[in-house]
């Protein structure tokens, strides 16, 4: 049995598959990660907690390239976060069509 939660799900899914899968909230979800993680590499680097590892990026005009390393990887992960979530709805939504579908046989 389908709960009315999956129901509805269900039928939004339905008529959103065919849509392009470019929405909004997973994209800066995953930017939002992407650009903590780097914020992150940028605080070790700035602390000196790794000194081998500060001395490369505080040399001359690295400082631009791990900015555009940081973006690179942030958009890029929000890409895949993106695409992730729109195949994670995809397979429940097959699961949910398998369920109705075998509810359907079993109640003839």
């Amino acid at each position: 049995m389908i709960s009315p939660e999956e129901e509805q799900f269900y039928l939004q899914w339905e008529k959103e598959r065919t849509l392009p899968h470019y929405k909004r909230k997973p994209f800066f979800r995953g930017l939002s990660f992407g650009l903590s993680v780097g914020l992150l590499i940028l605080i070790i680097s700035k602390t000196g907690w790794y000194e081998r590892a500060s001395m490369i990026a505080n040399m001359r005009g690295n400082e631009i390239w791990i900015m555009i390393a940081i973006l690179v990887f942030s958009f890029g992960f929000a890409w895949i976060y993106q695409q992730f979530t729109s195949e994670m709805n995809e397979q429940r939504f097959n699961e949910l069509k398998h369920l109705k579908n075998k509810n359907k046989q079993n109640a003839l």
